[in-house]
């Protein structure tokens, strides 16, 4: 039986103790795309690349390169705020909300 991709997102987000809405604010993108990542089959995007990767022999970080913005970029990129770790615990605390450790069930 073939095996079929399943979005881990939801509880990989629980157990790190985010909201949707607060897992949106880190990562830069609206509540409502991290509800679509969350469905079944919401990663088919990442499907795609991890097929593409397969077909060019490569890893999945290898189809992206980072280069300098261009300026008319820039104020897209300042849309998106880069969080340190200190940043991620300063709004967990504000939040409310704790890592969770890998043995805690994200209903506990």
């Amino acid at each position: 039986m073939p095996l079929t991709q399943k979005s881990r997102v939801a509880e990989l987000r629980e157990l790190a103790g985010f909201t949707q809405a607060q897992l949106a604010v880190l990562v830069g993108v609206t509540p409502n795309t991290i509800q679509n990542w969350e469905k079944p089959n919401g990663l088919k995007q990442l499907e795609r690349y991890l097929k593409m990767a397969e077909l060019f022999g490569c890893q999945v970080e290898e189809l992206v390169e980072y280069v300098q913005a261009e300026e008319s970029d820039s104020s897209v990129i300042k849309k998106t705020k880069e969080f340190s770790l200190e940043d991620i615990q300063a709004l967990r605390k504000r939040w409310g909300t704790a890592a969770r450790t890998s043995t805690q069930s994200p209903k506990e």
